[in-house]
């Protein structure tokens, strides 16, 4: 049989079949044109588009003239010198922004101090008054159950009406008690009953007597002692000496970018809010010295409901959104909400554990095991 039969003759089984795989079609693949654009955009290029922050477009550097280079200098340095200057209320941990130096704060301690003596000159009780006594006593008590310092003791022998009456005698470099200067505060209480005010700031507390029928008693008082102590204690005064800074970059770049500087918009965006956050914030911390020193914390938000029924009996309006000072009612309720830890406080307070004491030792003296609320059943033997 010659090969070509046998070939022929040759069958391939049928379940070899499965190892045939048929040909592969032919692939077409374009050609990409030689004068075509690159493949791939790089990072910071400009996209075929136009966009993007490449070369073109708002963002390119190279594009800027003197006058925005400059700006954005500017506001790069704003930005940063903002951030650093930032810290937080050691009291209550909120981040504000503080920008004054301790020696220019001393500065305005004193310049506020001798401004005061003008001010009220002629007006002031003397130590030795009754309601000098009262109001002293009340905020001595809060001064050392905190450790804050001290009143400054005046001098009683001082004739009345002479100009030195109260003087600053100290250092002009010192710095104010609630910056870690000496200890050492100074009272005025001014004779104006028209005037239902008080506050404190750099180691100055200036209380008026039209705001003693508020307080009603020393409790009351404590409560406004306290809010108004809470105040100094929290720098308020130089946290808004900071935020001028902050106004005076704001209207420029709002004069920058083409809008007309309004002082109402920067007052309702940026002043008002800081004013009352800044009131809350003393309402807290003048609640927790006030219950530090033994006074009732109960009597904090009674004190700013008869403030509140005194507002609306003079007949002022009180709009929350334009006002400096959180409405009465709101602060009273934010404040009883705050019982439960005053009441903490107070208990762990090494003052009120004396005064505990001290009662306990004069029931246990004079009462001898009778119940307190039938006084009557006493026999003093006198």
């Amino acid at each position: 049989m010659s090969a070509l039969h046998l070939m022929r003759a040759v069958r391939i089984p049928a379940h070899s079949t499965r190892l045939l795989r048929p040909a592969a079609r032919p692939c077409h693949v374009p050609r990409r044109p030689v004068s075509g654009g690159p493949r791939y955009v790089r990072f910071g290029a400009e996209s075929p588009g136009g966009g993007g922050p490449g070369k073109g477009s708002a963002w390119d550097v190279r594009r800027w003239d003197t006058a925005h280079k400059v700006w954005a200098g500017v506001g790069a340095f704003v930005v940063g010198y903002y951030v650093s200057h930032l810290e937080q209320v050691p009291e209550t941990g909120r981040w504000r922004f503080m920008d004054i130096s301790p020696k220019y704060e001393a500065m305005l301690a004193e310049a506020s101090h001798q401004q005061l003596l003008q001010e009220f000159k002629g007006k002031v009780l003397p130590p030795n008054h009754p309601l000098t006594r009262h109001v002293r006593r009340v905020t001595t008590r809060i001064l050392e159950a905190s450790n804050l310092g001290t009143l400054d003791a005046p001098d009683v022998q001082r004739p009345k009406g002479t100009d030195e009456f109260w003087s600053f005698t100290g250092n002009p470099d010192e710095l104010p008690p609630e910056v870690g200067g000496a200890k050492k505060w100074d009272l005025f209480v001014v004779n104006d009953d028209r005037v239902v005010n008080a506050m404190a700031a750099y180691g100055n507390i200036v209380v008026f007597t039209g705001i003693l029928p508020v307080a009603k008693d020393e409790n009351g008082l404590a409560a406004i002692l306290g809010h108004e102590i809470g105040h100094a204690v929290a720098r308020h005064a130089s946290e808004r000496y900071s935020q001028m800074k902050v106004l005076i970059a704001l209207a420029l770049l709002l004069d920058w970018v083409g809008i007309p500087f309004s002082s109402y918009a920067v007052a309702l965006l940026y002043d008002l809010p800081n004013s009352r956050t800044q009131e809350f914030e003393a309402d807290k911390i003048g609640m927790r010295l006030s219950s530090r020193a033994c006074f009732d914390p109960e009597a904090v938000p009674e004190m700013f409901l008869r403030l509140g029924k005194l507002e609306q009996s003079m007949g002022g309006r009180h709009i929350d959104f334009l006002t400096t000072h959180p409405a009465s009612e709101k602060r009273s309720k934010a404040l009883r909400e705050m019982l439960p830890e005053a009441y903490a406080i107070q208990a762990a307070s090494p003052a009120c554990a004396s005064t505990r004491d001290h009662m306990a030792a004069f029931r246990d003296t004079w009462l001898g095991g009778l119940n307190p609320d039938r006084m009557s059943e006493v026999q003093w033997g006198i």
